[in-house]
């Protein structure tokens, strides 16, 4: 049995040292730098990440994604298009990714992360989006109208590729949400929010599009950009690998603040586990529920182990 649960301890381990990170940061641009061409490569690498670019020196226009670590967070319109809201990248690194996806853009895993499970990404606005929505422009309207009330959305739509097919299972985040009857609940989003990806499975690619509540003649009037960073990616084992079902546990609320309940079946050793593999709490447990404070944690995706293996996730935003 111990020989067992060496093994088990050591598949755990490995899946959490597999995880490649996207940060972007070998691009070395300047601080308010930007790249909006990949030529003559048809798109950008970081990590076991390839973001697809189509650049237009006639027009200076691309599509796709462009790398940024542009810091400009109070320009409006379409002059400032390269830059966060946060004006950095996620836990304040320098660079970042924006997606222009007023069409279906895709993310695209290279390497041994294709057909594997996607582990996490960050999401914000763009400052030319978030000052669009807060205030209006020519071309959109300021969100809640006039009177406040009116039920605005910006929302992301993440779904996966694969076998040749877009799936229906789809990750929905919103990136404004003015729907609420108590207008206090009103957000625009403004600092860098974890979406866990393990939910979708196994993919070959990922599928991002955004939809708004002003639409107009043309289609959607607010500007269709979002950025992203440390896009995560799981470049050994399958999703079936994920978890050793003898132990499953239950996590919530997930994603997670303060804290967090497990029921737990079996007694033993119990720890949380950051994606470096570095334990953050441990401790000997009895059957029964448990509550665990996880505040100080940062945002990010965590494994609890049983014994070395693999017993459930959460994320904290």
């Amino acid at each position: 049995m111990k020989y067992l649960l060496a093994l088990l301890f050591c598949i755990t381990q490995t899946f959490i040292f597999s995880q490649v990170v996207a940060t972007f940061e070998e691009y070395n641009l300047p601080r308010g730098g930007y790249l909006n061409n990949a030529s003559p490569a048809d798109g950008f690498e970081s990590g076991s990440i390839f973001l697809p670019n189509d650049y237009n020196a006639d027009f200076d226009f691309w599509s796709g994604y462009a790398i940024s670590a542009d810091t400009n967070t109070t320009t409006p319109g379409f002059t400032n298009q390269y830059s966060s809201i946060v004006g950095s990248g996620a836990n304040g690194t320098t660079h970042y990714t924006v997606g222009y996806v007023y069409d279906p853009e895709f993310i695209y895993p290279t390497g041994k992360a294709v057909g594997k499970p996607m582990i996490g990404f960050y999401v914000t606005n763009s400052t030319y989006a978030y000052l669009s929505m807060r205030d209006g422009d020519s071309f959109a309207k300021k969100f809640g109208g006039e009177t406040g009330t009116d039920p605005d959305f910006f929302m992301l739509t993440i779904k996966k590729y694969q076998g040749g097919a877009i799936s229906d299972d789809s990750i929905n985040v919103y990136l404004a949400d003015y729907r609420s009857p108590n207008s206090a609940k009103d957000y625009i989003l403004d600092d860098w929010k974890y979406i866990d990806l393990t939910t979708l499975g196994e993919v070959d690619s990922l599928v991002m599009q955004v939809r708004s509540s002003d639409v107009g003649a043309f289609g959607m009037n607010t500007p269709a950009y979002v950025c992203f960073d440390e896009i995560s990616t799981d470049n050994l084992l399958s999703a079936s690998a994920l978890y050793i079902s003898d132990y499953a546990l239950t996590v919530g609320p997930n994603p997670a603040r303060e804290s967090i309940h497990f029921n737990i079946p079996v007694k033993g050793s119990y720890s949380i586990l950051n994606m470096q593999g570095s334990a953050l709490w441990s401790q000997e447990l009895h059957e029964g529920n448990h509550e665990v404070q996880v505040s100080q944690f940062p945002a990010g995706m965590y494994f609890i182990t049983k014994d070395g293996q693999v017993a459930g996730k959460f994320s904290i935003q």
